[in-house]
């Protein structure tokens, strides 16, 4: 069996903070007989307050997947909106390790980042689509975790997989309100699950390879959606 794994993690900080909040969460990526039998697993989820660097964080990560059986599995994706997760991307770069920096927007579609870089710009909507139809289709496992971060994670997935249902598909009709499921700058828990669910549909098996191609755009769909 094929298995890989894919961190994913959102940040969050206040204009003169001087410590931060981040959510990271490793997902599994599966299959016995190629991509058809695909599945996800929430492998490991944790929200961090009072973190006083992007050093430190950087050292926790890197702590983290240089263990069984992340090691040299692991592909990363944090997102780099805020000054922080650029600070983080920077310092996990600065140890030798390759992140997709991901600039997150409030647009449709997906386009690729600097040409230098490992980076892409991304739709909130996206990614929301993502996680949202990967739980409708019952390929992504959010159970088996007793932490508050987890319970609030498989609830959010939830609630947005059944606005989908009831929009039809029409991805757009979710209610992105502050005050429910959204991508809004505290929804961390589901932005980090998001990215890491998205890349792991984007990439290969191998942790080594790039993106499997151009990062798919709406335009892109085979149903045109």
């Amino acid at each position: 069996m094929a298995h890989a794994f894919f961190l994913g993690v959102d940040t969050r900080s206040s204009e003169g903070a001087d410590s931060h909040e981040a959510t990271h969460v490793l997902i599994e990526k599966s299959t016995n007989s190629g991509d058809d039998d695909t599945a996800y697993r929430l492998d490991h989820i944790r929200h961090q307050s009072g973190i006083p660097s992007a050093d430190a964080l950087a050292d926790h990560l890197q702590g983290l997947i240089a263990e069984q059986p992340y090691i040299g599995r692991t592909s990363l994706i944090v997102n780099r909106t805020d000054t922080f997760g650029q600070a983080l991307v920077d310092a996990l770069r600065d140890r030798g390790m390759d992140p997709v920096a991901a600039t997150l927007t409030d647009s449709t579609g997906t386009a690729a980042g600097e040409t230098d870089e490992m980076g892409v710009h991304l739709g909130g909507v996206d990614l929301v689509r993502t996680l949202a139809e990967l739980h409708r289709n019952e390929q992504i496992t959010l159970a088996g975790h007793t932490s508050e971060t987890a319970s609030r994670l498989a609830r959010d997935v939830q609630a947005l997989a059944e606005q989908l249902d009831e929009a039809d598909g029409d991805i757009e009709a979710l209610d992105t309100s502050a005050s429910g499921p959204s991508f809004d700058p505290e929804a961390t828990h589901l932005t980090s699950a998001a990215l890491a669910a998205w890349l792991g549909t984007e990439r290969s098996f191998d942790p080594s390879k790039h993106l499997k191609g151009a990062p798919r755009t709406e335009s892109s769909r085979p149903d045109g959606a």
